[in-house]
């Protein structure tokens, strides 16, 4: 089913209808690709938005915050209490961080593998354990995966499989009454700053800007759970699932 369309609000409670207009969120990933496009899109929308990243980016009206996330699960929950402490109470987190090495298995190292599942699924979960404790209201989740959350490829078999829990993460995540709305998007290759390197043809990807709108669409409206991708050849969207609050399909 392909569609960007809202969904009817006769069948979602008040609890998941976004009343606050001024909202403050936090981008993990925020300096650059997809991440940065979200980021100038809410603080042009009057928002008070929060980016973390290895490095600074030139120019942003977001509030950078530095954020390395490495292989020492330890060094990022302490990394993550720090930057929290800095933020206070939020409204949304919005998970855009990526980290990818491709091999076989066994070209891979422990530090590779350690770090692949330390971005890809101890980061969000550490954050949104720490953030629905203090949320202001009940904390939206976005998460950006990739199409590894359901392609299996063969020289990224920690990257594939750290996406893929990170789907399921995000679908867990909705089943709890005490969250707010749960976004999990899927986008295929996004040409960015992330392939920088590695000798992959960007040409055919995806446009950051063109996907961020997507992702702003598909965040917005009445829904507790919505699963999408974003597929290419042509550029389309595909919402593969929608909730309401009582876990319940939402008819477009």
């Amino acid at each position: 089913m392909v569609t960007t369309e809202p969904f009817s609000s006769s069948l979602f409670s008040d609890q998941s209808r976004d009343f606050i207009l001024h909202k403050r969120i936090l981008i993990i990933g925020g300096t650059s690709g997809v991440g940065a496009e979200l980021a100038k899109h809410y603080v042009n929308a009057g928002h008070d938005v929060w980016i973390t990243g290895r490095r600074q980016p030139e120019q942003t009206e977001a509030t950078f915050l530095p954020l390395n996330i490495s292989d020492d699960p330890k060094q990022l929950a302490q990394d993550l209490d720090l930057l929290l402490a800095d933020i206070g109470k939020l409204h949304t987190l919005i998970f855009a961080a990526g980290y990818l090495q491709r091999g076989h298995i066994d070209d891979l190292t422990d530090d590779d593998l350690a770090t692949m599942v330390n971005t890809g699924l101890l980061a969000p979960m550490l954050l949104v354990q720490r953030l629905k404790r203090e949320a202001i209201g009940p904390l939206k989740v976005i998460l950006i995966s990739s199409s590894s959350q359901y392609t299996p490829r063969e020289r990224e078999p920690a990257y594939s499989a750290t996406k893929a829990a990170m789907g399921m993460l995000g679908a867990s995540l909705a089943r709890d009454p005490d969250l707010g709305k749960v976004l999990v998007v899927a986008p295929s290759g996004i040409a960015t700053a992330f392939w920088d390197g590695s000798g992959e043809d960007t040409s055919t990807m995806l446009d950051p800007h063109w996907v961020s709108n997507q992702i702003v669409d598909l965040s917005s409206g009445p829904f507790k759970y919505k699963y999408a991708k974003i597929l290419r050849h042509p550029a389309r969207v595909e919402v593969v699932e929608c909730l309401n609050n009582q876990m319940e399909p939402a008819t477009p």
